[in-house]
């Protein structure tokens, strides 16, 4: 299958990225422990794109209807408005070029509270945020009220099909970077149920862009 980011054809390079610590704290069985490394460490020899950032770039295509690679719709000139929450990987470097877009940082921006005009952004894209925030559904409520008639929300979330999801509130603390930063810190720990946060945030469509299932899934929301 062709890098959905830069539309190669090479192979994927894999490394392990989980540590013994994280595998224990999430409880993660040999299966998911596998899932979530092929996740995060088998990425495309081309550009370096994981599988968790080619499913957000399929994401972003298939609400473009764009039968190409990520980097070919960028390379189209699209004149979108896009928001981007965080850094999206490798996507960031392609998604820059646009003349529309605008990259902030979570903590230092309040998802929950979005210094955004309503309406003002035709795209937002965000990867593996939402379990760091307090409320998730409070800040997808937030993206929804800044993202544009006919525009979408395409994200990511590291979810585990074989469980529901469970907030770590009464755990130990849980980190998914090497250090204790308090922007890498685990709010919730997703699991099947996952997609209700987005309905519950007031979206009325929302799709699953699977291109490298069961190892990672993106979603499109839509108001």
């Amino acid at each position: 299958m062709p890098c959905a980011v830069c539309g190669s054809i090479a192979s994927r390079d894999r490394r392990p990225v989980l540590w013994p610590e994280l595998v224990a704290e999430w409880q993660l069985t040999p299966a998911e422990a596998d899932l979530v490394d092929r996740r995060e460490g088998e990425c495309c020899a081309s550009c370096g794109a994981s599988l968790r950032t080619a499913a957000l770039a399929a994401a972003v295509v298939h609400h473009a209807r764009w039968a190409g690679s990520l980097a070919s719709w960028v390379e189209s000139g699209p004149t979108l408005r896009v928001l981007e929450i965080n850094r999206a990987g490798t996507l960031t470097a392609w998604l820059e070029r646009l003349a529309g877009h605008r990259l902030v940082e979570f903590p230092a921006v309040d998802m929950h509270a979005l210094e955004e005009p309503d309406a003002s952004w035709d795209l937002i894209i965000h990867s593996d945020t939402l379990e760091h925030v307090d409320d998730p559904v409070a800040a997808l409520a937030e993206c929804r009220r800044v993202v544009a008639p006919g525009g979408a929300v395409c994200f990511t979330a590291p979810a585990l099909s074989e469980r529901l999801t469970r907030r770590r509130d009464d755990l130990p603390p849980s980190y998914h970077g090497s250090e204790q930063d308090p922007a890498y810190l685990v709010v919730t720990e997703y699991g099947a149920d996952f997609w209700t946060d987005a309905l519950d945030a007031g979206f009325s469509v929302l799709s699953l862009v699977a291109p490298y299932w069961p190892v990672s899934v993106a979603y499109v929301a839509v108001p």
